[in-house]
């Protein structure tokens, strides 16, 4: 579905970007496109440079680099038997976890300092998804980019807030989210409560994509 929604030539964020698959699948399927991704933890890093060097994708960029609503250099919890799980707090509640300190901008300065325009956010950071979008208010409001994030009631919990906040973070942007429903179709989702089975939304622009929410929302 991800591919439906970004033209190639399109601006992608690959915020969480671990060993590098996804950045390498829209590499490769979408050449015209650049895809910026982001990962914090150096180990992580450093293997999704080798696994792009190898795969000789010049469309790439790497960043060795976290976002949140605060900049500056945190402490990440990386569980190293899960290169994915990687976090600002212990989501795993691990006592042998290893402990990096990592750089960390906001959306708004990095895209700001280096005069990007933005088509589209994959994001999955372990439950910080809320922190990333906060630090990023000002640049969804005004490049308004189809957003493709996580949202995991029991990481969220680690960090005092609920998925539904995320859903209204975005309705006060004029955003709406969908979920995926068969092949290259989404519906409409309205909140997250306990019988939710779905982890992935998009979040798609009421007025700048009404064109693609025309072509691939189902109606009820």
């Amino acid at each position: 579905m991800q591919l439906s929604l970004i033209k190639d030539g399109a601006t992608v964020f690959d915020i969480g970007g671990n060993i590098g698959w996804y950045a390498l699948h829209i590499a490769k399927r979408r050449p015209h496109s650049i895809v910026y991704t982001f990962e914090p933890i150096p180990w992580t890093f450093d293997y999704m440079k080798k696994n792009i060097q190898l795969n000789c994708f010049q469309n790439i960029n790497v960043n060795n680099i976290g976002f949140s609503d605060k900049v500056g250099e945190f402490d990440f919890f990386y569980d190293p038997s899960i290169s994915g799980n990687a976090s600002l707090v212990n989501v795993a509640d691990k006592k042998d976890i290893h402990i990096f300190k990592c750089k960390v901008d906001t959306l708004d300065q990095y895209v700001e300092n280096k005069n990007l325009k933005i088509d589209f956010i994959k994001c999955d950071v372990e439950g910080a998804e809320l922190f990333v979008f906060k630090g990023g208010k000002n640049i969804l409001e005004q490049q308004q980019p189809i957003v493709f994030t996580e949202m995991l009631r029991k990481w969220s919990a680690k960090f005092n807030y609920h998925p539904n906040d995320i859903i209204e973070f975005f309705r006060q942007l004029h955003y709406q989210p969908y979920t995926i429903s068969g092949k290259n179709q989404l519906k409409e989702f309205n909140l997250v409560d306990e019988n939710t089975l779905e982890t992935n939304y998009f979040f798609l622009h009421n007025e700048k994509h009404l064109d693609l929410i025309k072509q691939f929302v189902i109606k009820r």
